[in-house]
C-alpha cells in the first residue's frame, strides 16, 4: 500500500479490493453448516490454505494503514452476487454469496 500511495500525486485516487475480512472462508464455511461462521476476527495470522500466502487481517488494519498514509477514505463498497446469477450457475451454497460479501473495494484520495 505504502509504494502504490507514494506513487499517486496530490488529489490522486487509490482503489484496491480484498476478500472481505470478515467473510474470508464464506463459500466453504456455508457449505458445511448451511450458514457462516467467523472466529478470531480481530487475530492477525497466515491463512495457510490456498494457492499462494494470504493472511487475515481485521478490516481497521486495512483502513488504519491507509488513513496513516496520508489518505482519506472516500468510498466502500461490499458487493454481493446477483441472485440471477447465482441461481443460475447451478453452484451448491452459491446463495452465501447474495447474503453476505466476498469482496470489499475501498477507495481512497491522498491528501494535497
Amino acid at each position: 500500500m505504502a509504494a502504490c500511495v507514494r506513487a499517486l500525486k496530490p488529489g490522486g485516487r487509490f482503489v484496491f479490493s480484498i476478500t472481505h475480512p470478515a467473510f474470508e472462508n464464506l463459500y466453504p464455511t456455508w457449505r458445511d453448516h448451511g450458514h457462516y461462521r467467523l472466529d478470531r476476527y480481530l487475530d492477525e495470522y497466515e491463512i495457510p490454505e490456498g494457492h499462494a500466502p494470504d493472511f487475515h487481517r481485521p478490516l481497521s488494519a486495512y483502513l488504519n494503514e491507509v488513513i496513516g498514509l496520508g489518505c482519506r477514505v472516500t468510498e466502500l463498497c461490499e458487493p454481493r452476487l446477483d441472485p440471477q446469477v447465482a441461481r443460475d450457475s447451478g453452484i451448491e451454497a452459491i446463495e452465501s454469496y447474495i447474503a453476505l460479501p466476498n469482496f470489499l473495494i475501498v477507495s481512497a484520495e491522498r491528501d494535497s
